[in-house]
């Protein structure tokens, strides 16, 4: 009887009266976000003005979109009044000047270590220069000798063991450089420490115990080995530090990225577990069991607003799973998302938030049905749901993904398909060994060896598909290219309803794999051994990567104009880790590919230096950044940095320039990198300007490899290209491009200064510079990318 009501409900239209709400209240938010808090005030008076109409005009149903306008007035007005008081706050206004600090707040989250990250001068433990990020939120600041109350948001980066054992809810005290960072496009702070932090105050017993288990589970999966000891912290507690990077980039590649630490599927299996035990003594002590696992996993994990949003949703994908009722569901989706909206207006423009709705709506609304249709064509139950969630999932978060990254998984239904019966048993067994951990640690290894093998499944379904022909398919970053992946989605599930559309898709995906895989290109060898440079084929533009010495991390100068491209050069590099993002000015050729470095990759940093044009860049820059939660820091002459093997000198710009024919391209950063003892000279896109000023200024510019500026532009001048005296030169271009780059000029002088050899992108495809017995080498993969037509 039970069942037919619930069949009764699911039968019924969903009730959308919350959704229209909830989308209002976060386009109103979105529009200040990125337009800047006058935005909220011309919204309100567009809005008041569009009610006022509407009341004295009275048509028909205008008082239905009066509460959108509601919604649509708060979102803007609560964003507004936060951004205005974060501007004015003391602390922004001192990280803008990058002045010295010293702040005391509480620690809102465990630390979490930036792999290859750059650890500040004099710093840190002997023996131990790993670097952590440490959320702060402040209560006081002393700047300048004058001190104030505060209520941002600080991204302290700390090196050495004392940062590392700092847990949430304890008060410190820390000094160090401020400097402007974004988180989620918005303006934010970080922290340089130079010293190790003060404790003021303790953290809560809750806090003390979830920082035990966490270092016993630690301490349980160095016995473990493969993939198993870096996803078992990973998947249990969302510590990722110890993931290797080559599983990071498959998983991304696969689409299991969500797996390798805490997601909202995290929160929906273990209170899902939790509410089937408790069921038999009453619904109301299965769902107090519930919210006691929502809170106890929070505190594990560490209450970070990601984790925050998780719970949420999660406890939203319970509600849909264990009460069937898909139509009060959705209500709960939206109360759910205007709940986090008006708590962190901020993510609004975050894509884990915008991922975790899609997901919990698939859940919601398609799971269901699909698994309905299984189950009538004969599939068990539990099966059916174990297929339709991750697929529902994937299809419905597709657009997003693909707005983040520039491509699409192939495969990452399948793989998502051949990991979702261990994810379950994985991740209990993975608990119990946290819980037993501080107090019985033999049986947290035996609980560990008996998900090991689970975890290890998980490894070696990203590593095999991930090495699939096409396994991505490069797709356009932008609004318009989302908006058809959404229509070609709908269309393919109207068609799949088919039995000649199941058909027909059968037959074009096997045409697909027989016309690709024989054209998969494969060269072996590459990369060759001992490479310093790499320079990517992305077509018109430079993405450069810099070997640190350290396997699987390397440091990428630009990112050139496709995320695809860049993407698949890392790729084939086995890039898991970079250190550091160095784009050397804002133009899209040099920046449209940053999603494609950034995603599924741990990144230390992005430098950025002086100049802030184009805006849109800018902008892209700090929302793409922000979501992954990677500072942008900026790069000034003289600055010296250094990773691994590699040493980075700023040699420019010295000054903005104005008036110039590109200032923007004069205005780029000039770099000399020294790797494994070998100089090789980032010139971006410097004009004849740029390169006079770096001659008046006197700057040391001997290379062994130059970067040629602007993709071999007509603008070199021949006394720059002989200062520099370079045996080898690296020209990033694209095959028939419309600027006749390389020039017969650049080409000439280049020749006439002795360069023995010119590597180019567009006829060679991605090139390397490498060491061999003491000696320069070079190789090229060949090129891929077609010639575009006249």
């Amino acid at each position: 009887m039970a069942r037919s009501g619930r069949d009764d409900e699911n039968a019924a239209p969903p009730d959308l009266r919350l959704v229209p709400g909830a989308v209002a209240l976060w386009v109103g938010s979105l529009i200040v976000l990125l337009a800047g808090v006058p935005a909220a005030w011309w919204t309100a008076a567009v809005v008041l003005l569009a009610v006022l109409a509407g009341l004295v005009a009275r048509p028909a149903g205008a008082m239905v979109w009066l509460p959108v306008a509601a919604f649509l007035l708060a979102g803007a007005a609560i964003t507004g009044l936060r951004q205005a008081e974060r501007a004015a706050d003391p602390v922004t206004l001192a990280a803008d000047q990058r002045s010295w600090a010293h702040l005391t707040g509480a620690v809102g989250g465990f630390p979490r270590q930036v792999i290859g990250g750059f650890a500040a001068p004099g710093t840190g433990a002997a023996g131990d220069q790993r670097q952590w990020r440490i959320p702060l939120t402040v209560r006081t600041a002393e700047v300048a000798g004058a001190g104030s109350t505060s209520t941002v948001q600080v991204a302290v980066l700390g090196t050495g063991p004392a940062w590392a054992a700092l847990l949430p809810g304890q008060t410190i005290d820390v000094a160090g450089r401020l400097s402007a960072s974004t988180f989620a496009g918005l303006p934010m702070i970080s922290l340089t420490a130079r010293d190790p932090p003060q404790l003021v105050d303790d953290a809560s017993a809750a806090s003390a115990v979830a920082g035990s288990i966490r270092s016993a589970l630690t301490r349980t999966a160095d016995g473990l080995d493969g993939d198993a000891r870096g996803l078992l912290p990973g998947l249990v507690v969302g510590d990722t530090g110890g993931i290797d990077e080559r599983l990071t980039a498959d998983a991304k590649t696969t689409g299991v990225s969500h797996l390798l630490a805490v997601s909202g599927s995290h929160f929906a299996i273990l209170c899902g577990v939790v509410i089937i035990v408790l069921r038999r003594f009453g619904p109301w002590t299965a769902a107090a069991g519930a919210a006691f696992t929502l809170v106890g996993l929070v505190i594990l994990v560490g209450p970070a607003p990601s984790v925050l949003r998780a719970a949420v949703m999660g406890g939203v994908g319970v509600l849909a799973l264990f009460t069937g009722r898909t139509r009060s569901s959705l209500p709960a989706l939206a109360a759910a998302a205007i709940l986090l909206l008006v708590l962190d207006s901020d993510l609004a423009l975050s894509a884990g938030f915008a991922l975790s709705v899609l997901a919990t709506a698939g859940l919601v609304l398609l799971a269901p049905l699909w698994s309905g249709v299984l189950q009538r064509r004969g599939v068990p139950a539990g099966w059916a749901d174990l297929l339709a969630i991750p697929v529902a999932a994937q299809v419905v978060t597709m657009p997003v993904i693909v707005l983040i990254s520039g491509a699409i998984s192939v495969v990452g239904v399948p793989a998502n398909l051949l990991v979702a019966p261990v994810v379950g048993p994985a991740l209990m067994l993975g608990m119990l060994a946290a819980l037993t951990g501080p107090w019985w640690p033999d049986g947290a290894a035996f609980f560990a060896q008996l998900a090991a093998p689970l975890l290890n499944w998980i490894g070696w379904v990203a590593h095999t598909l991930a090495r699939w022909p096409t396994a991505t398919v490069p797709w356009p970053a932008t609004p318009v290219g989302a908006a058809v992946l959404v229509g070609v989605t709908v269309g393919a599930v109207l068609v799949l309803r088919r039995r000649w559309g199941r058909l027909l898709v059968i037959a074009v995906v096997v045409g697909v794999v027989v016309a690709v895989v024989p054209t998969k290109v494969w060269v072996p060898g590459w990369p060759i051994d001992g490479w310093l440079l790499v320079a990517c084929e992305v077509g018109q533009g430079d993405a450069l990567v810099l070997a640190t010495g350290e396997p699987g991390t390397a440091i990428v100068v630009d990112t050139g104009p496709d995320p695809g491209l860049v993407d698949g050069c890392l790729d084939r590099l086995g890039i898991g880790t970079v250190a550091l993002i160095v784009l050397t000015h804002l133009h899209a050729d040099h920046v449209d590919g940053l999603p494609g470095v950034l995603d599924g990759r741990g990144v230390g940093a992005i430098a950025v230096g002086p100049g802030r044009e184009p805006a849109g860049s800018w902008r892209a820059v700090n929302q793409q950044a922000g979501e992954r939660q990677v500072p942008v820091v900026g790069f000034r002459p003289g600055d010296v940095i250094g990773s691994g093997a590699v040493r980075l000198t700023v040699l420019a710009p010295g000054r903005e320039f104005h008036g110039t024919d590109s200032d923007p391209n004069n205005d780029s950063l000039v770099i000399m990198a020294e790797v494994a003892g070998t100089r090789i000279l980032l010139t971006g896109d410097i004009e004849i300007e740029a390169q006079q000023a770096l001659l008046n200024a006197g700057a040391d510019l001997d290379a062994d490899v130059l970067k040629v500026p602007h993709h071999g532009s007509a603008d070199l001048l021949p006394r720059f290209v002989d200062q520099v005296s370079p045996g080898t030169a690296v020209i990033g271009v694209g095959a028939d491009n419309d600027y006749g780059h390389p020039s017969a000029k650049a080409l000439n002088l280049l020749a006439a200064a002795g360069v023995r050899t010119v590597l180019r992108t567009d006829t060679q495809g991605d090139v390397a510079v490498g060491v061999e017995q003491g000696q320069l080498v070079v190789a090229e993969r060949g090129a891929t990318l077609a010639a575009r037509s006249p």
